[in-house]
């Protein structure tokens, strides 16, 4: 009885020692493949992270590699441009030495240009007066020459000659009759209406202005009536007529002179037509007293004091060079008289000389304008040039930034212990299933 207890107890033991080496075996078993599956989920979610790793790296290494490419089109089409630039600076620069040598050498030209015109102004001047002289002489000359031939042969043969000596005398005196008639009327319709003087002064001034190469409108204004600064119409002391001098010359200076024609020829003809010495004398000093009235009536207009500026005198202009000459033969001081009431005297010669070298001024004026304005297109140019060079250098070095910024990138994939290459092919080599393969491009070397 007691040996079957024990041995009952015996088999308790036993039992109970199987059962508790199984229950540990068991706990052992789970708790092992708890730690595999944990190991798994962790590999997973290191392959995961990885391959999340890998598509960034490598997005960043296409995104770098496109901007690289943009860059590297950027630095070619710079390196294009600064070439067209430079190219085109130097051709603003062999232009703008031109244009200062073509201004030297037209300076040059003009003023020998202008000593010519002058001379074969004075050339002209002196044969045109020539010629009238001469065309006006040569009838009576040859009126004379004929009478007298005519006479010689009326003497000759006076009894058979009488008749056309007659004749001839009777025609002459008819001839002098209608050269009479008609030099009277010339005279009358230039001396009898003083509007009729003035508008052919007006029309040799601005005859004179027009061949002088000067522009109407822009470099000379004909007829302006001049206003205050309120814009009101300016009117001589104690007159209800406008001042409107005939002519402004403008200057490239901001300068301004006035002209102004002014006729006299009513005692001038008369001068011309007196038959002896006491009327040619008393007619000439109705001649200069009309000239020294005009000279008063001008200065009295002030013309200076109303226009922006003009010097302190105007030009009185007599187109009618005999009558010029005349006034002056008749009082030698009559210039310095005129210009001390602040009017200069002036014929047609000098004013073409004037105005030459007022047209002169304004080409001048234009041609410095020219060479200006090359000037500071040469300087706009090497300005950009200079911001095409700093943004060339700033783009080489976010070129090489770049570049760097890539190697790097790469050598994070396929370089090192712990690169990404190597760790892939090991998970790979684990037995992750893929799909797809690394491109071959990014796999390092082998040995």
């Amino acid at each position: 009885m007691i040996y079957s207890l024990i041995a009952a107890i015996v088999v308790v033991f036993c039992l109970a020692f199987l059962l508790l080496r199984e229950h540990r075996i068991s706990l052992s078993i789970r708790e092992k493949r708890e730690q595999e599956q944990a190991e798994i989920v962790e590999a997973r979610t290191l392959i995961s992270v990885q391959k999340e790793e890998i598509r960034r790296v490598t997005e960043e290494s296409v995104q770098r590699q496109s901007a690289l490419e943009q860059l590297r089109s950027e630095k070619e089409n710079l390196e294009h441009e600064g070439y067209r630039w430079q190219i085109e600076c130097q051709h603003l620069q062999r232009a703008l030495e031109e244009a200062k040598q073509k201004n030297q050498d037209q300076a040059k030209e003009l003023q020998l240009q202008f000593k010519e015109i002058a001379t074969q102004i004075v050339e002209e001047r002196s044969k045109t007066l020539g010629v009238r002289n001469e065309e006006t002489l040569r009838p009576l000359r040859e009126d004379i020459e004929r009478l007298g031939k005519r006479v010689e042969e009326t003497y000759s043969a006076e009894s058979r000659e009488r008749i056309l000596l007659q004749s001839t005398i009777r025609e002459l005196m008819q001839q002098s009759g209608t050269l009479s008639t008609e030099t009277n009327a010339l005279i009358k319709a230039l001396k009898g209406d003083s509007k009729v003087q003035g508008d052919w002064g007006e029309m040799i001034l601005e005859n004179i202005l027009q061949s002088s190469g000067l522009r109407r409108g822009e470099e000379y204004m004909v007829q302006e009536t001049l206003r205050d600064e309120q814009g009101d119409v300016l009117h001589p002391a104690g007159e209800r007529s406008a001042l409107r001098p005939d002519v402004i010359v403008r200057y490239p200076n901001g300068g301004a002179m006035v002209i102004d024609s002014k006729v006299s020829l009513t005692a001038y003809s008369r001068y011309i037509a007196a038959e002896d010495d006491e009327e040619r004398k008393h007619f000439a000093q109705e001649h200069l007293d009309s000239v020294r009235k005009h000279i008063a009536e001008l200065s009295a207009k002030r013309y200076p004091e109303f226009i922006t500026g003009a010097p302190d005198f105007v030009v009185l202009f007599i187109p009618n060079d005999p009558a010029y000459s005349l006034a002056l033969t008749q009082d030698p001081a009559l210039w310095e008289t005129a210009y001390k009431k602040g009017v200069v005297l002036i014929n047609g010669t000098n004013l073409i000389a004037v105005l030459r070298m007022a047209q002169d001024m304004w080409q001048r004026d234009r041609q410095i304008k020219n060479v200006e304005e090359i000037v500071r297109r040469a300087s706009t140019m090497y300005d950009k040039f200079c911001t095409y060079a700093a943004t060339l250098v700033e783009t080489e070095d976010k070129m090489v930034k770049a570049t760097e910024s890539l190697r790097k990138a790469r050598g994070q994939l396929s370089e090192g212990r712990g690169n990404f290459i190597h760790q892939m092919e090991q998970l790979r080599e684990l037995g992750v299933k893929n799909t797809k393969n690394i491109p071959t491009s990014i796999l390092p070397p082998t040995e």
